[in-house]
Formats: C-alpha cells, structure tokens, sequence
C-alpha cells in the first residue's frame, strides 16, 4: 500500500496503525515537506545533511537546522505531535467536529490547549479554501447559497 493511499475515506484502524508514536508522524512531515527536495530558508541552498534530530535537515552552506514541523500547524506544539496528529484526524473526520472540552477529555490535554490548537486548525483549514479540491470529492451534508439579484427601480426626478 502507498503511503498516499493510506489515508483515502476515513479509516481510524490504518490511521492508528500509521501513527503509533511521534517519530512517525515527524517522518510523515518529512516526506511531505520535502516531497519535490530541499532549499534552504536562509540562504536557498539545495544540499544538506543530517540535522540535529533524525528527521531535521542541516543545510551544508549555512547550517540552519530545520525541523519537519518548522513553518507548519504543529511547530512549537506544546504537547506530543502524535497527539496532534490524532486530534487533526478526529477533527477532521467526524462529522459535526469535537469541541474543545470533548478533545480535552479524550486526549488528556487542558481545554485552553485544545482550544487554541484547534483554532490554529481552523485557520489551517479555512486556508486551504483557497486552493480549489480536484478529482472526485465525497461529502455527507452540504449547504448551497443562492444570491438573488435584487432589481432596483431608478427614481424618476
């Protein structure tokens, strides 16, 4: 199974088994954020070599050391990333969402910690509205607004 397969339709079973610990998800950010190579933020070199963690790039000109979560939601996460990947799922894919007491009960997480990282979420989400979905899209409910012109009558002087 490819590694873009695993997470078509909504699938808790494979997503649990993707996602056992935090080195998991920090290599799933790897190959994502560097899916077509490496520049560099600083200077835009294109080489680099291990960074100071497993999955962090060192660029060989500067030696800026970037993470995976670097300039992504879960940089400067305030708890694990697996978490985070877990309640990004679960948010994600039940229907009417969680609220931040309910995602603070499952994950064991202050509510003031849920709310904020699912604010960071939303805004994530609400960006993404920019680049329009392709292919075949599946959805549950949906709601269509229909503007009507309204015709104005000139005034006669």
């Amino acid at each position: 199974m490819t590694e873009r397969n695993i997470f078509r339709g909504v699938n808790s079973i494979k997503f649990n088994q993707r996602f056992k610990e935090d080195k998991d998800c920090l290599e799933y950010l790897s190959e994502i954020k560097w899916l077509s190579g490496y520049n560099c933020k600083r200077c835009n070199n294109d080489k680099f070599g291990k960074g100071k963690n497993i999955h962090n790039r060192r660029c060989t000109k500067c030696r800026y050391d970037e993470s995976p979560t670097a300039g992504t939601m879960f940089e400067k996460l305030k708890f694990s990333i697996l978490i985070a990947f877990h309640i990004v799922f679960k948010i994600s894919t039940k229907k009417k969402g969680m609220s931040s007491l309910e995602l603070s009960n499952e994950f064991e997480l202050r509510q003031m910690t849920c709310w904020a990282f699912k604010q960071k979420l939303q805004q994530v989400m609400k960006s993404s509205l920019k680049s329009p979905l392709t292919g075949v899209i599946h959805v549950d409910e949906f709601v269509i607004e229909v503007q009507k012109k309204v015709k104005k009558e000139g005034v006669k002087g």
